[in-house]
């Protein structure tokens, strides 16, 4: 006896909801254990808050069925997007002190090899007046619209050398000192520097990792786990910034959390923001990352996203307050 179409369609519906459950508890294993490779988990991961949005639709689809166990895992799988979305919503603290600190805004945006406006790109980001800006895909033939601009004459000290600029470079209205490339992945060197702000040397590097697609994984892991490493290396503050091809649910980019830098984004509670790609910004890409020192704090007081024009990323603000911490006192002598 040939079976009724409405039974037919329910257990389709059903098969198709354990499908949909085992692909979303499978990204959710993944981005526990860092084990994900390749291009299109890199993706699905990035987009995480995203991809896990069907777990809601699941769990209630699974309720009106009533399919227990199929309940039960969408319901887990509803905690889990919770758990990957908290870190993102919840801003820090500024403290009363920050407000007569004295400040840094730091500018991170990825201008776009064939940036075909550099001179409006460049007009855009002086208009956000930074002390501290870095440009990743720069390239000889976008360097002088930039130039054009008047963006550069703002920023007299930089990272550039008399040959072609390097795929990334710093610039800076603050003097800049100890200024170095380190290089993890050949041929791509990444910029090193330091300013002054208030009588308090911050460090400053400028990222721009390969991304991890193909025969460029390796590479873009060594990147984050080398950026890391230097950020519990030096005492001093530690300002972050660049296109890191990385967000909070790719294991790399939670390693440079785990060693203490935070992202500006999640201290102002925009951390489900997006820079990427421009038109639909649905991936976190571009950061500013700080890391407090023993000396002063790194305070986050803004941050925001801008459009860039000619470029598929979205350039990154932080306002960054430098609190220096109170010196320890000695305990003076009493008379005998």
């Amino acid at each position: 006896m040939p079976s009724h179409p409405a039974g037919r369609a329910a257990r389709a519906l059903t098969a198709l909801a354990w499908v949909v459950a085992g692909a979303l508890l499978l990204l959710v294993v993944l981005r526990a254990t860092g084990a994900g490779r390749g291009q299109v988990l890199a993706l699905l991961l990035g987009a995480l808050p995203l991809t896990l949005l069907p777990a809601s639709p699941l769990l209630l689809v699974s309720v009106l069925m009533r399919r227990r166990l199929l309940a039960g895992l969408a319901a887990a799988l509803v905690v889990a997007h919770g758990v990957v979305v908290a870190p993102a919503l919840g801003a820090a603290d500024v403290p009363d002190e920050a407000s007569a600190a004295p400040r840094l805004r730091v500018v991170g945006a990825n201008v776009l090899k064939t940036n075909p406006v550099p001179e409006q790109a460049g007009r855009a980001l002086r208009a956000l007046h930074p002390d501290v800006l870095v440009l990743a895909e720069l390239r000889p033939s976008n360097l002088p619209g930039l130039r054009a601009s008047g963006l550069l004459d703002d920023l007299p000290y930089s990272t550039l050398t008399d040959g072609p600029p390097d795929d990334v470079e710093l610039f800076s209205r603050l003097p800049l000192r100890e200024v170095r490339d380190v290089v993890v992945v050949p041929g791509l060197p990444q910029p090193r520097g330091v300013v002054d702000v208030g009588g308090v040397p911050v460090r400053l590097a400028g990222a721009h990792p390969l991304p991890p697609l193909h025969d460029w994984e390796p590479g873009w892991r060594a990147s984050l786990r080398g950026l890391a490493g230097e950020a519990v290396a030096d005492g001093r503050p530690l300002v972050a910034a660049g296109d890191l091809n990385a967000d909070r649910d790719l294991a790399p980019f939670r390693d440079l959390l785990a060693a203490g830098l935070r992202d500006a984004a999640d201290e102002r509670g925009h951390g489900l923001s997006g820079t990427w790609p421009q038109r639909l910004p649905v991936l976190g890409l571009d950061h500013v990352l700080v890391r407090d020192g023993t000396a002063a704090r790194l305070v986050v007081l803004d941050q925001r996203d801008v459009a860039l024009p000619g470029s598929d990323h979205e350039a990154v603000l932080a306002d960054l307050a430098v609190l220096a911490r109170e010196p320890r006192g000695i305990l003076p002598t009493l008379p005998g």
